[in-house]
């Protein structure tokens, strides 16, 4: 469903300059969930913002469902692929009610029967039709993260991309969030992305996941691998003990992988 080879992204230029990506390569089959994980900075989000066209200097080459990926992309293309961002708040327009917000998509894309799809998809996330008519600020994060799902599949997409999108919430309702996207994914065949810094997420979520650092993969693991800890590569030992919580003996010893 989706193949990445030899991705590069470089931003700036001169003493400015930033390789945020390096040679990046894999792919994900239609129904699965992968995962890429990395402490902030590695490059996880950029990959993912490149994938659904929204970081256009980018170089190597790209194919979704058996169409190459250029920098522009047509109306099909984003019908097939959407994106759950990291902050639900920010990724809602304040001034626009729960309903403006579904419908928006729906009139951009030429649907029919939006009153129905707008209700069904609601009711599908978890909410009912008594939240359509409000405001984000009327909702708990736990709720617009809700919506921010609800919008990306009212356009019955094939890929939805992932992009932390549980870290701004509480862990008792990133658990409802995390439960959800598993059922949807059984439900509708999704395939997912996911990006994450936190290993027991990822973990659960998906069944492949690639581990960055400074831009590159640095290792690819099994989820029983990451649960077990099961790893190859040192950076990929560090961050599983960090993940753990902090342990000063522990991080005395850990060293910088370039």
């Amino acid at each position: 469903m989706i193949n990445v080879e030899n991705l590069n992204i470089v931003f700036g230029t001169g003493a400015y300059r930033v390789h945020a990506v390096r040679d990046v390569s894999f792919n994900v089959a239609e129904g699965e969930s992968f995962g890429l994980v990395g402490e902030s900075g590695s490059g996880k989000s950029t990959v993912l913002r490149a994938i659904a066209g929204l970081t256009p200097n980018w170089q190597g080459a790209m194919t979704v469902a058996g169409q190459v990926l250029h920098i522009k992309r047509d109306r099909a293309f984003r019908k097939r692929l959407q994106m759950v961002f990291q902050d639900p708040y920010g990724s809602l327009h304040p001034r626009h009610t729960v309903n403006d917000i579904l419908k928006e998509p729906l009139i951009i894309h030429r649907m029919s029967n939006i009153e129905q799809c707008i209700t069904d998809t609601l009711t599908e996330v978890g909410l009912g039709a008594t939240y359509r008519f409000r405001y984000p600020h009327q909702l708990s994060g736990g709720q617009r993260q809700r919506i921010a799902i609800a919008r990306a599949l009212i356009l019955d997409p094939r890929i939805v991309l992932l992009d932390e999108p549980t870290s701004a919430l509480d862990v008792s309702v990133q658990a409802e969030i995390l439960n959800l996207l598993v059922r949807l994914r059984k439900e509708r065949n999704l395939t997912y992305i996911l990006v994450s810094h936190d290993l027991a997420i990822v973990a659960h979520l998906c069944s492949r996941i690639a581990v960055m650092n400074r831009g590159a993969f640095v290792e690819e693991v099994s989820s029983s691998q990451l649960r077990s800890g099961t790893l190859e590569h040192g950076y990929t030992q560090q961050l599983f003990v960090a993940s753990k919580g902090y342990n000063r003996t522990a991080v005395d010893q850990f060293v910088e992988f370039e």
